[in-house]
Parts: C-alpha cells; sequence; structure tokens
C-alpha cells in the first residue's frame, strides 16, 4: 500500500498530535514534518515508517488506560463475610483473592451464592472460591487484543512486572462505548 503526504497528515491529525510533538518523536524538526506533509520533500522509507507505527500506536487504547488501579483484594484466609463486606462497600460484583501477596482466584457473587448454605462468618474465601480466576495479563497489551477473553470472563487481572497492578470489568469496557 503506498502511503501519500495526505495519509500522514490525516493520520497525525486522527491521532490529534501536533507537527512538533511528531518530530520529537521521530527525531526530526517540525520543519521536516511541515515540508513533507506540503509534498516538497521526500522523506525515506524508514522515517514513513517510522512516523506511521508511532501514530497507529499512538491511537491504540492500552489496558492500563482504562483499568481500575491498585484493585482491592482479599486474603484468602478471610472469612466469606468479609469479603460481602468490602464487595457491598465498594459496589463491586467480584474481589481478587491473594495469599502472600500471590494471586490465587477471585471471589464473585455466584461463589457466594453457591454457598449461602454455609456461615458465610466461618468459612474461608479460600473455600469457596475457583483457583483458576481470570486471565492474568500484563497491562500494556492493547484492549483490542482482551476484547475475547470477555466471553467467558466477568474480568481480567492486570500485571506490571508479575505483581497485580489493575483489573478491567465489563463495565470498564462499556465505558470506552460511550467516550
Amino acid at each position: 500500500m503506498l502511503i501519500t503526504k495526505e495519509d500522514l497528515k490525516k493520520l497525525r491529525e486522527e491521532a490529534n498530535i501536533t507537527q512538533l510533538d511528531l518530530a520529537e518523536a521521530v527525531g526530526v524538526t517540525q520543519a521536516y514534518i511541515a515540508r513533507m506533509e506540503k509534498g516538497s520533500l521526500d522523506p525515506k522509507l524508514s522515517l514513513v515508517n517510522k512516523i506511521v507505527d508511532y501514530l497507529t500506536k499512538s491511537r491504540t487504547i492500552r489496558c492500563l488506560e482504562i483499568m481500575t488501579a491498585n484493585p482491592k483484594t482479599i486474603d484468602a484466609r478471610k472469612s466469606v463475610a468479609n469479603a460481602i463486606e468490602v464487595m457491598q462497600k465498594y459496589g463491586y460484583s467480584q474481589l481478587p483473592v491473594v495469599r502472600t501477596g500471590r494471586i490465587v482466584g477471585m471471589i464473585t457473587e455466584r461463589d457466594i451464592i453457591r454457598n449461602l448454605q454455609h456461615d458465610a462468618s466461618k468459612i474461608s474465601v479460600e473455600a469457596v472460591v475457583e483457583t483458576s480466576g481470570p486471565p492474568r495479563i500484563d497491562e500494556s497489551t492493547p484492549i483490542d487484543s482482551i476484547l475475547p477473553l470477555f466471553d467467558l470472563h466477568q474480568a481480567v487481572l492486570l500485571l506490571n512486572q508479575g505483581r497485580l497492578s489493575g483489573i478491567i470489568t465489563r463495565s470498564d469496557l462499556l465505558k470506552l462505548g460511550l467516550s
């Protein structure tokens, strides 16, 4: 596919990036970008590729942009009653479950409802939680890459260098439709 000066300018404007910002990002001057968009300069293919990469990546929404950072968690040894209190206090339908700082699963409203025959203050979260839990992915992953996961899961846990950094739920994705 042949990329024209008009295509580059349109990409830049759609990304809401100034000529100066683009120039700094790709290592040229603002005047160079202006001349390229005007058509009085024929840039190298490598520079065009760098510009296109920068402009298309800048439009990609990453998980960390819409995640709920530092989500509330509950220790696996706490009671289900404690989990219910936290969930009600913050209006959550699920909570990541941790044991010694490591994610061991997710407790959901469904898990709690399935165990209503037990005294919630005497049964541990660990006893009712599904250990597999939701998928865990790097927080820098593009949103488009995780959408299929929501066919099977209510949430995705986000990691930064292997540590829990955020959560994205289906309701977080609905917010994207409004923006």
